[in-house]
């Protein structure tokens, strides 16, 4: 038996980073104990990919898709669909953070004939035995699927597994180095990088974040020894320089971190890491387990900071206060440890003064610490998350069906809170004036290699004037910037 994977372009363009995609990897593990064999075409590295698809299909029983909300939704229905009009006797299957916050819209599709429903591992194993006739699919826990009449069924959900069940991920299954080639191409990116997770889930219940609804709030680890063996062994065997791990919430158990990170020293491997946490759980260490965690490779936290205004903090039920990312800021300062903070505009009922007042706070941030990265996105209504239910009270209306969400991106779609005039203040603010007027470590390396650094500190000047009085009219350092591409 042999089931082919397939995770379809993230966007149009091309140009996000990539890195091996861990959950078909996830699924394929489990599938491989039991002797059956496992495929992948990634189309972000592998040109040509429809025609892959089809011709690795001729000897498969079944096409796995796996699709978040975006445009991933358009490129895995006209691969869908290309391998039903082929073979029509054979099984296309999707799953994923979209298809199973909307199963129902996902599985009425006539391109697809089943939809599993969060934990894809399991389900795996149990849609080889149904294929191989011994299983019925409404025995299945967490799948939906179509029935004779054409209607959707929902089998009950499924529990969710310790992700320690689990067997390790299969990075043989990929061509680990078309990953780190692309990403060096496209992206400048000289370090050799791949992703790892270490953990499942995420206990906080943010209302942007569609994971609680997707997969439940309860956290599950790896332990320390198998996260150190395993990460270790992909630095040694990959040659890599750096390894982000990407889960929910990486520091969810202070005692696991101390663990991998010492495990980290003790192994005599030597590497970067980043991992997303919370401002409140950096805020939460004491100094020596800050200085374990840098001293073992750990050069960037991520986290989601989202507002500087706590009025918008309470309404997306954030669980923190602007206080909290001050303070964190503080410490990674401290401690050498770059801050990466995400904001996000354009909220359900968030105001423009609201949106100035988190201008304000990320400019106060950079003053603490130059070396703090921010990244600005705007409020996107994804299904499932309470966030987008408020937007919907507010007459705010979804995609009715599922080729409806293929452009629905933080890009493209236009909601009533944020007008594309202010989406444009907040991005030059954000991106452009931030930045030059404080510049990071990486920026100020870049301008001493220049042939222009005068340039650049004219920009640098400029910029931090327009910062420091908060005029923004006639941005000629924007337009300039544009024109001689430095941004």
């Amino acid at each position: 038996m042999k089931f082919l994977f397939f995770f379809p372009l993230t966007n149009k363009n091309k140009r996000h980073k990539v890195s091996p995609p861990l959950s078909l990897m996830a699924c394929a593990a489990p599938l491989r104990e039991q002797g059956i064999e496992v495929e992948i075409v990634d189309a972000r590295v592998q040109p040509g990919y429809r025609r892959e698809v089809l011709e690795r299909m001729a000897d498969a029983d079944l096409l796995g898709v796996s699709s978040m909300t975006g445009y991933q939704i358009a490129d895995g229905l006209e691969v869908s669909a290309a391998v039903k009009e082929r073979y029509p006797e054979k099984m296309v299957v999707w799953g994923g953070y979209h298809p199973s916050l909307l199963p129902e819209q996902t599985a009425a599709d006539a391109r697809i004939d089943a939809v599993v429903r969060g934990q894809g591992e399991p389900s795996c194993l149990e849609l080889a035995e149904h294929l191989d006739g011994g299983r019925e699919l409404a025995s299945i826990e967490g799948l939906s699927y179509r029935d004779g009449d054409g209607g959707v069924q929902h089998n009950p959900p499924r529990r969710i597994i310790d992700i320690k069940e689990f067997p390790p991920m299969p990075y043989d299954l990929v061509d680990v180095e078309a990953y780190i080639d692309f990403n060096r191409r496209v992206h400048g990116d000289q370090r050799r990088a791949v992703s790892y997770v270490s953990s499942f889930g995420c206990p906080h219940a943010c209302g942007f974040c569609s994971n609680p609804e997707a997969y439940g709030r309860k956290w599950r680890g790896l332990n320390a020894e198998r996260v150190v063996a395993e990460v270790t062994e992909l630095v040694e065997r990959y040659r890599l320089d750096r390894v982000y791990f990407d889960d929910n919430n990486f520091f969810a158990s202070r005692r696991r971190v101390r663990e991998i990170c010492q495990g980290f020293l003790d192994s005599g491997v030597r590497f970067e890491w980043f991992a997303t946490i919370r401002p409140t759980q950096v805020t939460a260490f004491e100094d020596e387990d800050l200085e374990l965690i840098r001293e073992s490779g750990c050069t960037k936290f991520m986290m989601g900071a989202e507002s500087g205004d706590d009025q918008v903090l309470e309404l997306i039920e954030k669980g923190g206060e602007a206080a909290d990312v001050i303070e964190a800021t503080e410490i990674c300062r401290r401690h050498r440890i770059q801050p990466s903070y995400v904001f996000i505009f354009g909220f359900p009922t968030e105001t423009w003064e609201q949106m100035q007042t988190t201008l304000g706070f990320m400019k106060r941030l950079k003053e603490i610490y130059a070396d703090t990265r921010t990244t600005t996105l705007f409020f996107t209504p994804y299904p499932g998350t309470a966030l987008t239910r408020l937007g919907q009270q507010h007459g705010y209306r979804l995609p009715d069906t599922l080729a409806g969400w293929s452009d629905f991106d933080a890009r493209s779609v236009k909601t009533p809170w944020i007008s594309e005039a202010q989406k444009k203040k907040v991005k030059q603010v954000a991106d452009f004036y931030l930045p030059w007027a404080y510049p990071n470590q990486l920026a100020r390396e870049k301008v001493a290699r220049s042939r222009v650094k005068p340039l650049y500190r004219l920009f640098t000047l400029a910029c931090r004037a327009r910062v420091k009085s908060g005029f923004y009219s006639l941005p000629w350092e924007w337009h300039l910037a544009r024109k001689l591409h430095l941004t």
